[in-house]
């Protein structure tokens, strides 16, 4: 299996964040004045869409795995943030987990009944991760903030935020140990970003 060298995976990404283009561009005629570009759930849903197609000619060359559930995976996995938000991954505690558990029923609740029972088997096989179309989904889910934050936007960001390089490898590494594409990509751009200083320094003891 042959991988790109770290030059030609950068200029993938920069390819791929130019199709991020998209989550820029406002709609009605309207615009966004914030000094810092935020990005909304459904705008991270969008950019793994892209790095879903992306990926999966790489990492799936025989066309086995089910492409529509993987786009449904992707479409609903993070619905219950339309009640909790967003929780930083690496912020994240049991507490919130159960929140988050908890949301869900409630999103699913308040759902059209036609479509609650599609939503609920979909985020049953997510959670679980048995499938191997649900654990690619989970490993885009980790990969796609690279390339939304890998420019100096991103940069600071995770500067205020105060991201280390360890709470970003620890919240990514165990999801996409299986898929050598995406694994190879995370580690290239994470490690192009240390270089560049987009991580604050761990403390010492």
């Amino acid at each position: 299996m042959t991988m790109l060298s770290k030059e030609e995976v950068l200029a993938e990404v920069e390819k791929l964040q130019y199709l991020y283009g998209l989550k820029h561009e406002i709609r009605y005629g309207d615009n966004r004045s914030e000094d810092t570009v935020t990005e909304s759930v459904a705008e991270h849903i969008y950019g793994m869409h892209i790095l879903a197609s992306y990926f999966l000619p790489l990492e799936d060359p025989d066309g086995n795995w089910d492409r529509e559930k993987i786009s449904n995976l992707i479409t609903w996995h993070d619905i219950e943030e339309i009640e909790t938000g967003d929780i930083i991954g690496y912020l994240k505690t049991d507490e919130d987990r159960e929140r988050e558990s908890a949301a869900r029923k409630v999103v699913i609740e308040k759902a059209p009944v036609s479509i609650q029972p599609f939503i609920t088997n979909l985020l049953d096989e997510y959670e679980t991760r048995e499938s191997i179309e649900s654990q690619y989904v989970k490993a885009i889910d980790k990969m796609e903030p690279l390339c939304q934050i890998f420019n100096e936007n991103g940069k600071k960001v995770l500067l205020v935020n105060g991201t280390t390089y360890n709470e970003h490898r620890r919240i990514k590494d165990p999801y996409v140990q299986n898929f050598p594409h995406i694994k190879h990509f995370t580690e290239v751009v994470g490690e192009e970003m240390r270089r560049q200083g987009f991580f604050t320094e761990e403390q010492s003891e």
